[in-house]
């Protein structure tokens, strides 16, 4: 019992210490996309809020702050993985496990990737989830500010064949859809999740007609959130666009036809944003002992369609399906970016200020600004020189926090 009290008491101790105003100081920073980086740069953070932006010719650090020493480290803002999910048993029961269980899992599968936003895009317990984000925000909780879309629905018949034997709902007209919807947003989502088309298995497809999908954006649009479209197929994709989805949350590259150039301008056109998911294929071929699957047609079709979307200008969002995804690592989803095309400053915006500004937040996060929250994250080497580095965090840190911080963390 003097063990497990001491341990409690510690940790009072440093979550008030990491609370504490703070000064990074000389690290590289990059402010936001396309802006040029700082040397040797200085942020001091007061109240969970970026306080000052500059060089250490330009800015003076406080005596009485706590420093971090930035030396030989890059730091942005921090970063958004715009699809998880919390549907693992290790989240149940939200409300009463440990404090400290709960940032544990999180610190693996999130914060320690430099996380300090996550969109949840499908749940099956919205009552559960909310309790982890109640504890998240009232600050209990160490992790990453949690957006959900709540509980999914699905077509007629179209229940995905890898979730059995759970069945999501099935809505079957558009009035079934205003009122789920609507229910949906009362109890608290931030946006709609649907299957546009769904997998059934044997290879087939199940699209949701295009009239629930439009009494589905249109009630969500009503109270100004977004919906996402698990697309699947091109045929997916396309009723999506049609029913006015928002964001693709996966690319479509079942059937491994890519995007010709009409399907990209349909999305521009449409403002549709694209979380690639790109590690998600490979990880689904090897659970499945599939040889060699980065060679598999099913990775490079999905690699090239977000490839010609991105030389178009689309807009894209970073997200890894993590938490259906047992692999929390990210490197792979970077490199894959890459493979693709994207630039540094392409997935740098895919991680910041699109995401920012995709969900109304730009004038909170997404870059280091002065004013901002002091969302940031300080990576151990420059992705500018090898994008892969983008998964080597040092720190991330939420609201002026720390909430990962690599040389004390077992992870």
């Amino acid at each position: 019992m003097k063990t497990y009290l001491l341990v409690v008491l510690s940790c009072i101790f440093l979550s008030a210490h990491a609370q504490s105003d703070l000064a990074l100081v000389g690290a590289r920073i990059y402010p936001s996309p396309g802006a040029p980086p700082i040397e040797q740069g200085v942020v001091l953070i007061k109240n969970g809020k970026i306080a000052a932006v500059g060089s250490q010719q330009q800015v003076k650090v406080p005596t009485n702050l706590r420093v971090i020493d930035g030396k030989g480290l890059v730091l942005m803002a921090g970063f958004w993985n715009s699809h998880v999910h919390f549907m693992s048993p290790v989240w149940e029961h939200a409300d009463s496990l440990p404090a400290a269980q709960l940032t544990a899992q999180l610190t693996e599968m999130l914060t320690s990737r430099g996380f300090t936003h996550a969109f949840d895009l499908a749940t099956l317990n919205f009552r559960n989830l909310r309790a982890l984000r109640d504890r998240v925000r009232s600050g209990e909780v160490d992790g990453p500010a949690i957006l959900s879309a709540g509980e999914p629905f699905v077509p007629p018949n179209g229940s995905p064949f890898y979730v059995r034997p759970i069945k999501l709902p099935e809505i079957s007209t558009p009035e079934a859809a205003v009122a789920y919807v609507k229910k949906q947003l009362d109890a608290g989502a931030d946006a709609i999740k649907i299957w546009s088309a769904s997998p059934v298995g044997n290879n087939n497809v199940v699209a949701m007609p295009v009239d629930i999908v439009k009494a589905a954006t249109t009630t969500a649009h009503q109270y100004q959130k977004s919906v996402f479209a698990h697309p699947t197929s091109d045929t997916g994709m396309r009723v999506a666009v049609a029913g006015g989805v928002d964001i693709l949350a996966h690319v479509s590259p079942d059937g491994y036809v890519a995007w010709k150039q009409a399907d990209v301008d349909m999305l521009r056109q449409h403002h549709v944003a694209v979380i690639p998911t790109l590690k998600l294929y490979k990880w689904e071929l090897e659970r499945n002992k599939v040889a060699s699957p980065e060679d598999h047609p099913l990775v490079k079709t999905a690699i090239e369609q977000i490839g010609i979307f991105a030389k178009a200008g689309g807009e894209i969002l970073f997200g890894t399906d993590v938490g259906y995804i047992s692999d929390f690592n990210t490197e792979d989803e970077f490199r894959f970016l890459a493979a693709a095309g994207l630039t540094f400053d392409q997935i740098l915006t895919s991680l910041t200020t699109a995401p920012a500004k995709r969900f109304g937040l730009s004038q909170q996060c997404g870059r280091v600004v002065k004013g901002l929250d002091a969302d940031l994250v300080l990576l151990k080497a420059d992705p500018h020189t090898d994008i892969r580095n983008f998964a080597a965090v040092a720190y991330t840190i939420r609201k002026g926090k720390v909430i990962y911080d690599a040389q004390t963390s077992n992870k």
